[in-house]
């Protein structure tokens, strides 16, 4: 009955943290629904209070002075359970950065991501200096891969960069913008290594463990492959590239007159968007199209909608028990859209018609980052399955009907697909650009629910005015034009991937300023 009493306990302790914020089993999508939901209606600061809502936990430190730091006083790894005790893990800074820069708070929204490079860069570090103690858990979460340490998406790694690039020049932080870039080419660069050595390890453990799955039979089984091989999503160099990344250094480089750096950034970007008439327009006439004394290079990013749900389905599948196969119900991740993201085809600024070109789409993003690691996802998922029912058939021999049945109900309730993603994120990228006389100027586009009219300020050499448009509400923002007084001076290079990565990123430092912006 020992057994069976500990069955008990577990399912007691699971049902209690269900609830808790930061607990990995929880339902993350739909805690986020509702922050979406107020998002779109232009309720930030109650999306805000939302987000801090569901990431308060109800376990509380005894000296909250000394939280994330050791003895010493150096700050601390973060691990699930650093999560499950503050309430706070990457999510909760991925959302709350967007949030804020929604709100126009940049430096707030800057602090927050920076909080949330720290959890990535946690990540890199591990693989770079212990690739092994990565790969070599691979069949160690009994429970679900919930309960891994979240460090992000591949894509929601390099966005989170861009995101950092961005942020640093509406406020007027070019040098930390310069590392951001860098550290956008590195990170990239880390995420290929890594997929690659996940291959290698995914077939050793694939070998060790006498399991042999593929994904043909999920589709077989009614998962729903078909939406993983879409045109848009097999067309993609892979699932964490973003063209939108590659293009703003392009464009920040050319309009601060570091020509060498802004074609090979306009190169990356027309890699991953062959098809784009804009970058290739953009490469064509680097240097030759200056904004005149009393003008401006101006970009709109037009950014749209939110980056897609990730959900979990079940799929009975045959596992290997011994001498014998038993259909067991397996839970395996799948991509849902939060709704289709209005992109307007145009801009009228000044009373020009400019043409908006959309570089990315996160939603097939997501789609093929998927396709790639459902091999991993299934093997996981597959060795877990077989562990599970030797644990329910052991815990049924010393526990009897009641042990086997609260093993079985814990197996069950456990086994849900990880669905936590960066879901304030845009799901639509798109640009436009002109050559604008400086002052205010006149902006309307097309949205969902008709034209938004809007005035921004254009000035000195380069402006950015990014758009948010989210299915209800508009978002307009845009930095101080004293913050460009200063613009840096053109400082020559030959790569902006080879003679950047050279140097290794050093940390940016929060400088406490805060934009003021106008609408």
């Amino acid at each position: 009955m020992r057994s069976g009493a500990f069955v008990l306990l577990s399912f007691s302790l699971l049902t209690l943290l269900s609830g808790c914020a930061g607990n990995p089993l929880r339902s993350y999508d739909a805690e986020l629904k509702q922050t979406v939901t107020l998002v779109k209606t232009g309720e930030l600061a109650k999306a805000l209070e939302q987000l801090e809502k569901n990431n308060t936990s109800m376990f509380t430190s005894a000296d909250k002075s000394t939280q994330g730091v050791d003895a010493s006083g150096k700050p601390k790894d973060k691990t699930v359970l650093d999560s499950l005790a503050s309430g706070k893990d990457i999510l909760y800074y991925f959302e709350k950065g967007e949030l804020l820069n929604l709100q126009r708070s940049y430096g707030p929204g800057r602090d927050a991501w920076l909080q949330a490079d720290e959890v990535v860069r946690t990540w890199e570090d591990d693989f770079r200096l212990n690739p092994g103690k990565i790969f070599s858990d691979i069949g160690s979460f009994i429970v679900s891969d919930r309960v891994r340490r979240y460090d992000g998406q591949d894509y929601e790694k390099v966005f989170l960069s861009t995101r950092l690039t961005l942020n640093h020049i509406l406020l007027g932080n070019f040098d930390h913008a310069r590392i951001e870039m860098k550290k956008t080419y590195e990170r990239e660069k880390l995420i290929e290594s890594f997929r690659e050595k996940e291959y290698d390890s995914l077939r050793e453990q694939s070998e060790k463990q006498k399991v042999s799955m593929n994904t043909k039979s999920l589709a077989e089984k009614g998962y729903p492959m078909d939406e993983l091989d879409t045109p848009d999503v097999s067309e993609l160099k892979n699932g964490f590239q973003n063209a939108f990344a590659h293009y703003l250094a392009g464009y920040f480089f050319e309009v601060t007159g570091e020509y060498s750096l802004a074609e090979p950034g306009y190169r990356n970007a027309l890699a991953l968007q062959p098809h784009s008439q804009h970058i290739k327009q953009r490469l064509a006439q680097v240097g030759r199209k200056k904004a005149g004394p009393n003008e401006s290079d101006v970009l709109f990013v037009v950014e749209s909608g939110f980056a897609p749900a990730w959900k979990s389905v079940t799929i009975p599948l045959p596992i290997p028990t011994g001498k014998s196969m038993v259909i067991t119900p397996l839970s395996f991740p799948v991509i849902k859209s939060e709704g289709k993201a209005v992109v307007p085809t145009s801009l009228r600024a000044d009373g020009r018609d400019l043409p908006v070109e959309t570089l990315v789409n996160v939603d097939s993003m997501a789609r093929r980052l998927l396709k790639d690691q459902l091999p991993g996802i299934l093997l996981r998922t597959t060795v877990r399955a077989v562990a599970k029912s030797v644990a329910q058939d052991q815990a049924q021999k010393k526990g009897g009907v009641v042990g086997g049945v609260i093993a079985s109900v814990i197996s069950v309730a456990t086994e849900q697909a990880d669905e936590r993603a960066w879901r304030t994120l845009p799901g639509r990228i798109a640009v436009a650009r002109a050559v604008l006389p400086r002052g205010k100027v006149a902006l309307e586009f097309q949205t969902g629910a008709g034209i938004h009219r809007t005035e921004v300020t254009v000035g000195n050499r380069f402006t950015i005015i990014p758009i948010r448009l989210t299915g209800g509400a508009v978002y307009v923002g845009q930095p101080e034009v004293a913050l460009y007084d200063n613009l840096p001076a053109a400082q020559p290079s030959s790569n902006v991937g080879e003679a950047e990565s050279k140097a290794k990123p050093k940390r940016p430092r929060s400088t406490g300023k805060r934009a003021s912006v106008v609408k």
